[in-house]
């Protein structure tokens, strides 16, 4: 191939396209009662699919850099989640629901993929954000950028994910703890990412798309809250 960064970057804006159009026909399906056991069913395949789909550009062009970054960030945050569903310590107490798929010590296997993609999704937005020639202050900016946007993210998606069973709260209510985990556990993974290292843009492959898929999810779920308040669901 003679210009494999050209091809990727096609490869991206076609993504962009059919993610697009998958997120709303999804949408219109969430919200007629008709075919929401369907989109339900589908979840767990729909978010493994779209997450790989996102995150193939940044593994083709860094290579084990970055796949070592997936995996360390999946066992760390599947870590975190365990613990948090075992002891309530983490993020509150809470449990999940059949929804998002098979699970293990009641935590989906899906979920701290889930994770991965979005704190890559979070990663790629701050490496754009931040100006050129932070120098060592962009460690450390990233990081908090990065947790910022997993937060505000989880913010969005909170009612949604209640309301589908994804997981439930003791007592209904989402602890102000939750936020402060996403936080941190986003952070914390952002600080490893490979665009933490790099000083400018291009440090993160495949970041458009990437960027692109965190903005199409938090539409998603602000689409849903909005359908529902308005059409009385």
């Amino acid at each position: 191939m003679k210009n494999p960064e050209g091809a990727w970057r096609r490869y991206e804006r076609a993504a962009a396209i059919v993610l697009t159009v998958l997120m709303v026909v999804g949408a219109v399906g969430h919200l007629h009662p008709s075919t929401l056991p369907w989109m339900l069913k589908l979840t767990p395949d729909f978010g493994l699919l779209t997450g790989l789909v996102v995150l193939a550009p940044a593994l083709a062009q860094s290579g084990r850099k970055f796949a070592a970054w997936v995996v360390g960030t999946y066992v760390f945050t599947f870590a975190a989640e365990a613990a948090g569903v075992a002891t309530g310590a983490v993020f509150g107490a809470y449990a999940y629901g059949p929804t998002l798929g098979p699970a293990w010590r009641g935590v989906p296997l899906l979920i701290a993929f889930n994770w991965v993609v979005v704190v890559h999704g979070a990663c790629c937005v701050a490496g754009r954000a931040l100006p050129p020639g932070c120098g060592q202050l962009r460690w450390p900016a990233l990081a908090l950028l990065v947790g910022l946007a997993c937060a505000a993210f989880d913010f969005i998606m909170e009612p949604v994910a209640v309301r589908l069973d994804y997981w439930q709260w003791a007592g209904g209510a989402i602890p102000l703890r939750n936020y402060a985990a996403w936080l941190a556990i986003a952070a914390m993974a952002g600080l490893f990412h490979p665009a933490s290292a790099g000083p400018d843009r291009a440090a993160a492959p495949g970041g458009r798309l990437a960027a692109a898929y965190l903005g199409l999810q938090a539409a998603f779920f602000l689409v849903l809250q909005w359908g529902w308040k308005f059409g009385n669901g």
